[in-house]
């Protein structure tokens, strides 16, 4: 029994510590620890869980950090501005001519990104808005680029109201931006 001993404690000894449990001593085993080795026959203490912190909360914040007013399709000249290029980022939310997308949650997803619950509706439709989630990445405080959950994506910098074409520069849109 000594030879089959000293065969499979070492081999105990391997097979725990790969496994990450905590293992006995040699010492312990073999009698020689306080109280007579009586170790040697219970189960090796499991190790303690490693604490991990819990992931990192995304932090709710009130608006995006972005200049309220216009904004046009990256690959449009602000003077060259259309319904279907420009949208406007107001206190509550973004739209354009036929939709508005208001902001339910906004949070902080990393040091330029930031996840978006939106109530969309068309203005056009008594239909309810539909919910969902867009993920913002912002160069600065004039442009960003979202990305929805159902796979559209677009490209868009702030423009000032002079730079736009005549009918957005005599539009008075402080009562929604301000």
């Amino acid at each position: 029994m000594s030879k089959a001993h000293s065969l499979v404690v070492p081999l105990l000894l391997v097979w725990l510590s790969a496994c990450g449990q905590n293992t006995v001593t040699a010492e312990t085993v073999s009698g020689d620890a306080p109280g007579g080795g009586a170790v040697a026959n219970e189960a090796a203490a499991p190790a303690a869980p490693e604490t991990t912190p819990a992931k990192a909360q995304a932090a709710t914040i009130a608006a995006l950090p972005l200049k309220r007013g216009y904004y046009v399709e990256s690959d449009t000249p602000c003077g060259q501005a259309s319904n279907a290029t420009t949208t406007l980022l107001r206190r509550e939310g973004i739209g354009g001519a036929r939709d508005f997308c208001e902001f339910k949650k906004i949070e902080q997803a990393g040091p330029d990104t930031y996840r978006v619950t939106e109530a969309c509706g068309d203005l056009q439709d008594n239909a309810p808005p539909e919910t969902s989630t867009s993920l913002y990445t912002l160069a600065g405080d004039t442009a960003f680029t979202a990305k929805s959950e159902h796979g559209w994506e677009r490209s868009a910098r702030y423009c000032a109201q002079s730079s736009m074409p005549p009918d957005w520069r005599a539009n008075d849109i402080s009562d929604v931006t301000g």
